[in-house]
């Protein structure tokens, strides 16, 4: 067995102090994960059975789907409305103050498989979309109010 001075062992002792800082502290040296750049709106193998918002409903009948409260003939057909919700991406932003000062558009999304709905409090602002989901702000991609609630231009009931 080797003999070590007293100096020798110092530097040894000091070495391996620095090694289990290092390791310790190593995720302060790498850099950290970045967030997901888009996340889709519904999840991706999510099945869509009912969209609630209000009195507005866009519901599966068989393998249809059904108007609820909308008094007036829309522009896009629910087959359209249902690819925009699933093909709708968001990223996470902050929003401004204005947009956390708005009473949102409250729209639930009810999918199979699920015992509660998938509640999205929607704020639109500025040519943008806002959502709020699980307490998180997120800013919706390329998408307009109109594509995403288009019977909001609808002010009577059926």
């Amino acid at each position: 067995m080797a003999r070590m001075s007293k100096r020798a062992f110092n530097n040894v002792v000091i070495f391996a102090m620095l090694g289990m800082i290092f390791l310790f502290n190593i995720n302060s040296f790498l850099p950290s994960a970045t967030a997901p750049a888009s996340i889709p709106l519904l999840p991706k193998d999510g099945y869509v059975l009912k969209i609630e918002q209000g009195s507005h409903k866009l519901e599966r009948v068989g393998q249809q789907w059904r108007w609820s409260g909308v008094r007036q003939t829309l522009a896009s057909t629910p087959e359209q409305h249902i690819d925009v919700w699933r093909q709708a991406t968001m990223d996470m932003a902050k929003p401004p103050r204005s947009v956390l000062q708005t009473e949102p558009l409250i729209t639930v999304v009810w999918l199979a498989g699920a015992t509660q709905g998938r509640v999205y409090a929607i704020v639109p602002a500025a040519n943008k979309v806002w959502i709020q989901f699980d307490s998180d702000w997120y800013m919706l991609n390329q998408v307009t109010i109109d594509e995403l609630l288009p019977w909001l231009g609808d002010s009577e009931e059926m």
